[in-house]
């Protein structure tokens, strides 16, 4: 399972297996209905302990994003795309209003940070573009 988890990263490690879990069914990369590893599986790769799993897929299940089935394992949730789309934005409001509330402290106008903003998005696109072409190189 494609799952980061950092020493360094002040969130409890329960909540970093939760957020990389939610990404993973969010972008498409675990399909509703796939089966989730078993907690002692994950716990092994992960090499953190059963608790922080089984705490991890008891929140996954009270957001729903994953049901469990007695003696057979935890699935991934059918999500709505609105619900998808809640979640993605909730992902993304609170890093933005941190940058906001550091503009206005800063005294950088509305369109100030508008341009910093779309210049960052853009430079990412051309990250994005140049990496594809890099692996599409590489392949060849």
């Amino acid at each position: 399972m494609l799952i980061h988890l950092s020493p360094n990263n002040p969130k409890p490690m329960y909540e970093q297996v939760v957020d990389e879990i939610e990404r993973l069914i969010a972008t498409g990369i675990m399909a509703p209905g796939e089966m989730l590893p078993s907690i002692r599986a994950l716990s092994k790769e992960l090499m953190t302990s059963g608790i922080t799993i089984r705490r991890a897929y008891q929140e996954l299940e009270r957001s729903g994003f994953i049901y469990t089935r007695a003696g057979k394992g935890s699935f991934v949730s059918s999500l709505s795309e609105t619900k998808l789309t809640q979640w993605k934005m909730s992902q993304v409001q609170e890093p933005l209003r941190e940058s906001i509330q550091r503009a206005k402290n800063l005294q950088l106008s509305e369109a100030q940070f508008l341009k910093v903003t779309k210049q960052l998005w853009t430079d990412s696109n051309e990250e994005e573009q140049f990496n594809g072409q890099e692996v599409e190189k590489d392949d060849q």
